[in-house]
């Protein structure tokens, strides 16, 4: 009970944190993508706006993933789960849940054995290290850990967490 209510709070603040990060790389990457505009119109084109509107929406595609997965928003298919009873439609949710801990775990291991493939390669024109870019794969994943490790011991303490 009392880890529930901790990973609540984890939960929570780290869904605040990263709904910020997610409007500043969509804001950098409206900006870089405003300057490219800019730039190859009036003067000659920037080279590096490209490369950084490109990594800017993969970061926010994956922090905006986790944000989507706390407020249950992705795609799901539930007539099937929908058709049984509470108990056995509880039961599909602790599973399905536990599949995708599971997937989480092994897309964070391979997600830094992605960062240490590309420890020496450097971005073309930023010439900023790869792994810096891969960072996020791991980091979304593992903030995605949390947040269903939240989800599943709120269905095994449901109703009683919500008394505190």
């Amino acid at each position: 009970m009392t880890l529930l209510i901790f990973l609540r709070k984890v939960s929570d603040r780290m869904d605040h944190l990263i709904y910020k990060i997610v409007f500043i790389t969509i804001f950098g990457m409206i900006l870089s993508i405003s300057l490219q505009i800019i730039f190859r119109v009036f003067f000659d084109s920037l080279t590096w706006t490209e490369e950084l509107a490109r990594y800017l929406l993969v970061w926010s595609t994956f922090l905006g993933a986790t944000l989507a997965y706390k407020r249950g928003m992705h795609i799901a298919v539930t007539f099937v789960r929908n058709s049984f009873s509470e108990k056995i439609k509880k039961g599909i949710i602790v599973f399905s849940i536990i599949i995708m801990i599971v997937f989480f775990v092994i897309v964070i291991i391979f997600g830094f054995k992605l960062m240490v493939l590309q420890k020496v390669q450097l971005s073309p024109a930023l010439r900023l290290p790869m792994r810096w870019v891969y960072l996020v794969i791991p980091l979304s994943f593992i903030v995605m850990t949390v947040h269903g490790m939240t989800a599943l011991l709120e269905q095994f303490f449901k109703g009683e967490a919500d008394i505190q």
